[in-house]
């Protein structure tokens, strides 16, 4: 009837007579078809699904959400808002997916895939077959990889708290709508806070997931726009640790800012809170935070925190509506498992700024569906939900909500919270995208950070303060403790910074000397390792600078290991001009003049004496040898005569005596002897000459290192000293101040006025400390060591010594000596050298003529006068002795010619039994290590015939044997280990002798006027060639192992032949080449050089591994084996399987284990790799899956080649080789064999068990050679070394990480190409249960993401069963057979590299 009456009434519009009354009756038929459209469509129940984290915590935030969400639902349905249709909330919960985290186990796109499946799965487990949208994930990360799912399902869903801003992007995120803020509104608003707050500068700490990124990029892009300096970090913050050295070493350089804006979660804040307060950082620091920090209570954010949080309007009604719904009685979920959620309380409302947010996403949906219902849309067109929440708009209880055309809001809104360091928490201002701040209180906060958070510097001082009582670098010590002490007193250096000073004593470096049980290099070495160890000890106390050490070679030594650690070196008192290379030493400063200078001086001063000779005697180290060259060439330009040069090793005094009385009874030679050395190889000159009675009657002029002597300078003496200020206030405020402490804890304040290096080394420590000032105050971080060094060259203050500042060279641009004259009872200053000129400082007015005589103390009665008085008998004497020895060599001469032309034309006829190849390698070797007769070497055969017998005594001769062994070694014959060791030793030998380093004018072919760098330079030729062959040797040694252990033609289809030669080879560079002494030689370091070749050798191979791995993807099933992928659901790669499940028991886990475990914690009984892994003793759980691997081993491999078997061809066994077909009967008796495998069976023989079978197999495409080759079951150490792998917190295993060993059984099936490897696959993958395998985890490494070295194989785990219920985990590894071929060299090569030196292969 009501279809006939409409029909009538829209026939009548045809009819004219009636047109009026018949459109007013159209007009309503019309309306109410309209309404009997709506009727017949309108849903009776509209359901949403909510994806929230719901059975996490009781108090977890995402709870209220959910419940505000409900509340919304309820209110919605209460008012009848949908007219006739309800809301129905259908809880997803996401409590297993947000306890997913990744890890090494599984590569980002699989965890991408789990966590997805994850969603899915908990969305499916609400058994609503279509929803019409969705709210949430909760997180950035979470609603990313959800996004594939929705847009094939086509859905939309709602964010509530997933603000990245590449969700407003809507042709890569189609089908998200936002009710909240994205971040590309938060980032602008921190910028806008910094900015609104003066703040220049922060340091920023992020994260790697999506939600940090999207905000940080967003930050940093308004930051920079804002002038604002900021350091970007972005951590893991899963080691609570890590984070805390992070934190320590971002304080550590003193500029760092003291805002730290945090953008990161709530979880993610709580670790970084809580390492700041283990470092007493937590009050001294202005946190700042984004909308996911300010969501945790007030109760767990810092004081001095500000943040960001989402927008609410507390007096809006809707809600005073959600609170006064929620106060009548808690919420119930939908699904009764999950439980009610009861009103929050205050400090809840606070944090979770979400509550409005979910409430408003509720009946935003609502109000879009009321309109598709209105236009006759169904409410699951998702195009039609877009269109309508477009055209949504209403009073929220966050605000005034609508969307824009990215269908997010289209404005943004935070307030701004702030808790102050007496915890006083409240609400300070408001945000907008469309007008900034609104309001913003003063909130007094603390300053911006300028001159860093840390609350110390450390200086450190190298300084022998144990040699003896009153050795002058203990005082030193003290100046520099004592300026420490007045810097940290001064309020305008280092303000709220404390300088500490931690003392390295090198009095243990400075008591090594070399002698004869050390060559050079060797000397060398012992004393830069005792420096490194010094200089790693500062470090570990944080010292970012260092004061010393004293002597110019110390400061050499020392000068890579800080360097490395990042510390740079101001010194004191080394004064070597090699120092003053900034090529070479770039982090080295002084405030003592470099020795050119003295150099200069000393020569200038002997030209003001009148004197035209002198004698130099030195030692040899770089302090000496760099000051003597200096005063050679002054001396060369003043036309002063040098007429011996002595470099000498001291602590040797009967030899320095020896020397001295050489020296002084040479009548033809000057007295005046010129010493560049130290002060105690000073004092061993002195004793000598004292020996000798030469004290009175030499004129000693010494370096200022030699003055330094405070007792025991001989009467007379004359010397240099560094000249300083004594009358400048900062030294007067030194001397009170230092007067004023306890002599016995800081001694040296009575030798302030004579020794230099105290107001020096105070003046060092300053010069440090104001550099550091000035980088802080620029912001310029201390750990900057570029940075320190250009901040000295600016550097210019009042020191002690005076007017401190520093050339480009780091030097003082000032240098000043005085000449000091020994008196009776004391050292005085009698003249000042200063540019190249003299003044006299005693007597001033007194004319130079008379003022030698006057103002000089002399050693004896000849004055200044230092040519010495010869007897006319003497020289007599002298002459007929030389007549006499120019006679005898004559003679000698004449014998040695006759003797050499009788023995040349006597000669033997040579005898050679060896065969030519091993000839011609010994020349060969001759020739490479520099050995020939023309470098001056014979053979003990050579040297028995009388051709050389006469040159026997001038050339070195070397064993015979030796060669021909070392050509034998090269040629891979055997050889005789012991002469192959005597030939190394020897040359070792050789190399260890040292050349004395003494010259003089009658050795010197150029005279004196041959600088010292062209002595020390022919020195150290002489005494280095040695050293060079005994290197040679090694390179010798490494070239011929490197040959050896080529793995042939390094293709994968070389012949059988070719494989058993290389293992031959192998065999002889174990049990030979490997047993020969040299290797142990650390100098040389030969196994270190050979891996670096193994490695290349290496690298090749896996060249070689990837050709045949792009070959296999060319050929049949290639494709289906690189893509292939577990198909069981879910993979089998991700199984929960260890060897301690319970459906194993390989490894049984009883309380007390994990009782003891503990117990190992407390007593710190736990061993930690190179790495700081810390891993629990699990000798019992190694113990038991060694047992159980051993005990069913046998029936582990005896089961696989069954399995095998079961696809041999017939006519295949007929066709194997009889050794073959042999082991495959002895391991398988036969068919019909009912052992039940449950005891040991070693029994069998290990030798068979190292065997390759082969049996010709049915494959889809014909019969096919299948070979297996069976592995030993490995071993508990290797099993202990792999148990690092596990415990590495990022893989989140759990103990005990024995488990995971899954390959304690294990063998290998080798095929060709890739579709027999998929078959041998299917063979085992389609046994049952009743089989006693079953294939429990699959990784195919043929798939590009699973190659780690370039070998690929496909693993199977399968869990093996015995007849007597015993299990175990094994693994079986499919292998191309051309793989294989080269895997088997590239295993033995890799012994090499893993092991630490020759004796651990």
């Amino acid at each position: 009837m009501m279809h006939a009456s409409i029909t009538k009434c829209v026939h009548g519009i045809f009819r004219p007579p009636m047109m009026k009354i018949h459109g007013i009756c159209l007009i309503l038929c019309f309306v109410f078809l309209s309404e009997v459209v709506d009727a017949s469509t309108l849903p009776s129940e509209i359901p949403i699904g909510g994806l929230f984290v719901v059975e996490w915590s009781s108090s977890y935030w995402e709870r209220y959400i959910a419940a505000a969400a409900q509340a919304a639902v309820e209110i919605i349905n209460e008012r009848n808002f949908l007219q006739g249709s309800r809301l129905k909330l259908y809880i997803a919960d996401m409590s297993v997916t947000r306890s997913m985290s990744p890890n090494s186990l599984i590569s980002s796109s699989d965890f991408d895939m789990l966590v997805e499946t994850s969603m899915v799965n908990a969305i499916d487990f609400t058994h609503i077959p279509k929803f019409a949208s969705l709210i949430g994930p909760g997180y950035s990360s979470e609603a990313d990889r959800l996004s594939p799912w929705l847009y094939q399902e086509d859905l939309l869903s709602v964010l509530v708290s997933a603000t990245s801003p590449q969700f407003s992007d809507r042709v890569q995120f189609p089908d998200y709508a936002k009710i909240c803020p994205p971040d590309s509104y938060q980032g602008w608003a921190i910028a806008d806070l910094m900015q609104t707050l003066k703040f220049k500068s922060c340091q920023i700490l992020s994260c790697a997931d999506v939600y940090c990124a999207g905000l940080t990029g967003v930050f940093i892009q308004h930051a920079t726009a804002m002038n604002i300096r900021f350091t970007k970090n972005v951590w893991s913050y899963v080691d609570q640790s890590a984070v805390e050295a992070n934190l320590q070493e971002i304080v550590a350089d003193c500029v760092a800012s003291s805002v730290f804006v945090l953008l990161m979660t709530d979880v993610q804040a709580k670790v970084v809170f809580s390492a700041a307060k283990n470092l007493n950082l937590l009050g001294r620091l202005v946190w700042i935070g984004s909308e996911g920090v300010s969501s945790l209570l007030p109760s767990e954010l810092p004081g001095n925190y500000i943040g960001l949080r989402m927008a609410w309007n507390q007096s809006s009604q809707s809600l005073q509506d959600l609170k006064s719904w929620w106060s009548l009685r808690p919420i119930q979920f939908t699904s009764s498992e999950f439980g009610n959620v009861s009103m929050p309380d205050e400090s809840m409302w606070r944090s979770y700024s979400y509550l409005p947010l979910a409430y408003d996403a509720v009946f935003a949906l609502a109000y879009a569906f009321k309109a598709m219902i209105q236009r006759n849309e169904s409410v699951y067109n998702t195009s039609a939900l877009k269109q309508a929440l477009l055209d949504v708009k209403f009073e929220g209880a966050s605000g005034f909500i609508s969307f824009n055309s990215d269908l997010g809001p289209e404005i943004g809104r935070y307030d701004v919270i702030y808790q102050s360091n007496s915890r006083n928490f409240s609400f300070v201002g408001k945000w907008t995208s469309t007008g900034g701040f609104s309001t913003l209180e003063n909130l007094h906060l603390v300053r911006d950070g300028a001159l860093g958070v840390c609350q110390g510097i450390a200086l450190g001082g190298m300084f022998v303060v144990n040699w003896n009582p009153g050795y002058k670098d203990e005082d030193a010590a003290a100046a520099a403790r004592i300026a420490t002490i007045m810097i940290n007193q001064d309020p305008t250096l280092l303000p709220g910074i404390n300088l500490s000073m931690f003392i390295g004593d090198t009095s243990a470096v400075r008591a090594i000397s070399q002698n004869g049980f050390l060559s050079a290099n060797q000397y060398n070495i012992v004393m830069q390792d005792a420096l490194s160890a010094i200089a790693d000890e500062l470090h570990s106390e944080g010292v970012r600078a260092v004061v010393g050490p004293g002597f110019s070679s110390e400061s050499i030594r020392a000068l890579p290991a800080l360097e490395n650690l990042g510390m740079f070196e101001m010194s004191f008192s080394a004064t070597s001009a090699a120092l003053s290379n900034k090529q070479l030493y770039p982090n080295f400063a002084r405030t003592c003049p470099p020795d050119n200078l003295q150099g200069k001086a000393i020569a200038d001063v002997l030209a003001h004496f009148g004197w035209k000779k002198c004698q130099l005697i030195g030692c040899v180290d770089v302090y000496c040898t760099g000051l003597a060259q200096t005063f050679l060439q002054r001396c060369k330009e003043l036309n002063i005569e040098v007429e011996q040069i002595h470099f000498w090793e001291f602590n040797n005094p009967s030899g320095t005596q020896a020397l001295i009385k050489t020296i002084y009874e040479n009548c033809s030679d000057s007295r005046l002897f010129v010493l560049a050395m130290h002060d105690h190889d000073a004092l061993e000159i002195f004793q000598a000459a004292d020996t000798i009675g030469a004290s009175g009657n030499v004129v000693w002029m010494g370096s200022e290192s030699v003055t330094s002597i405070s007792s025991g300078l001989p009467y007379g003496y004359l010397g240099m000293k560094i000249g300083f200020n004594d009358t400048n206030p900062i030294f007067k405020r030194l001397q009170a101040f230092w007067d004023s402490l306890n002599p016995a804890e800081f001694p040296g304040a009575d030798k302030l006025l004579t020794n230099p290096y105290l107001v020096l080394s105070y003046d060092a420590t300053f010069a440090l400390a104001r550099a550091f000032d000035a980088m802080i105050r620029n912001g310029i971080s201390i750990f900057n060591l570029s940075a320190i060094v250009e901040t000295i060259k600016d550097l210019s203050f009042d020191g002690a010594s005076g007017k401190v500042s520093f050339d480009s060279s780091l030097n003082p641009s000032f240098g000043i000596y005085d000449l000091v004259n020994q008196k009776a009872n004391e050292t005085v200053s009698i003249a000042r050298w200063e540019a190249g000129s003299i003044t006299h400082l005693v007597m001033a007015d007194t004319p130079t003529e008379t003022w030698f005589d006057v103002a000089v103390t002399w050693p004896g009665p000849s004055g200044k006068n230092t040519i010495p008085v010869c007897a006319s008998a003497a020289q007599s004497s002298q002459l007929l002795l030389k007549l006499l020895l120019s006679i005898c060599l004559s003679l000698l001469f004449v014998f040695f010619v006759t003797m050499f032309l009788w023995c040349y034309f006597c000669r033997p006829a040579r005898t050679d039994d060896e065969d030519v190849e091993v000839i011609k390698m010994v020349n060969k070797i001759r020739q490479q290590l520099k050995m020939t007769i023309k470098d001056g070497f014979l053979t003990s055969r050579e040297a028995h015939t009388r051709r050389y017998r006469l040159s026997k005594g001038r050339m070195k001769v070397i064993d015979y044997r030796y060669l021909v062994n070392a050509a034998k070694f090269t040629l891979i014959r055997d050889f005789e280990i012991k002469h192959m060791n005597a030939f190394c030793n020897w040359l070792r030998n050789q190399a260890s002798v040292s050349v004395p380093f003494v010259e003089s004018k009658r050795r010197l072919s150029l005279g004196v006027q041959q600088s010292l760098q062209d002595i020390t330079t022919a020195g150290l030729r002489l005494a280095t060639v040695e050293q060079e062959r005994y290197h040679r040797l090694g390179w010798f040694i490494i070239e011929t192992c490197e040959t050896m252990l080529s793995p042939g033609n390094m293709s994968y289809d070389e012949s059988i032949e070719e494989s058993d030669e290389f293992e031959a080879r192998f065999v002889y560079f174990l049990e030979k080449s490997a047993k020969i002494n040299i290797w142990n030689d650390d100098d040389l370091n030969l196994f270190g050089k050979l891996k670096v070749a193994i490695a290349k050798h290496m690298a090749i191979l896996g060249q070689n591994c990837q050709e045949r791995f792009d070959e296999m993807k060319a050929e049949k099933a290639g494709d289906a084996l690189i893509s292939f992928r577990d198909s069981q659901e879910p993979p089998r790669r991700y199984s929960p399987y260890k060897q301690s499940d319970k459906e194993v028991l390989a490894i049984r886990l009883h309380e007390e284990d994990t009782r003891d475990a503990s117990y190992q914690d407390e007593i710190k009984m736990v061993q930690i790799s190179p790495t700081g892994i810390r891993v629990h003793s699990e000798e019992v759980f190694v113990a038991q899956l060694h047992l159980r691997a051993k005990l069913v081993n046998h029936a582990f491999q005896k089961k696989v080649l069954q399995v095998i078997q079961s696809h041999e061809s017939l006519s295949g066994r007929e066709s194997l080789d009889k050794e073959s077909q042999v082991a495959s009967e002895e391991l398988i008796p036969s068919s019909s064999d009912q052992s039940t495998f449950c005891a040991d069976f070693e029994e069998y023989g290990g030798d068979l068990l190292q065997r390759k079978i082969s049996v010709d197999c049915k494959f889809d495409d014909g019969v096919r050679r299948v070979e297996i080759s069976f592995a030993p079951v490995k071993s508990k150490a290797r099993i202990s070394q792999k148990l690092f792998k596990y415990a590495d917190p990022h893989l989140h295993c759990v103990w005990p990480y024995s488990g995971y060993i899954l390959d304690p059984v294990r063998l290998s099936v080798i095929v060709d190409g890739p579709k027999k490897i998929l078959e041998v696959f299917k063979w085992f993958d389609d046994l049952d249960a009743s089989s006693g395998i079953s294939v429990c985890r699959v990784k195919n490494k043929f798939m590009p993401s699973e190659s780690q070295d370039g070998y690929r194989d496909l693993t199977i785990c399968v869990l093996f069963t015995t007849t007597c219920g015993m299990r175990i985990i094994g693994e079986i590894q499919v292998h191309d057979r051309k793989i294989h071929q080269l895997k088997l060299k590239m295993h033995k090569l890799y012994r090499i590299l893993r092991a630490e030196s020759v004796r651990d292969i």
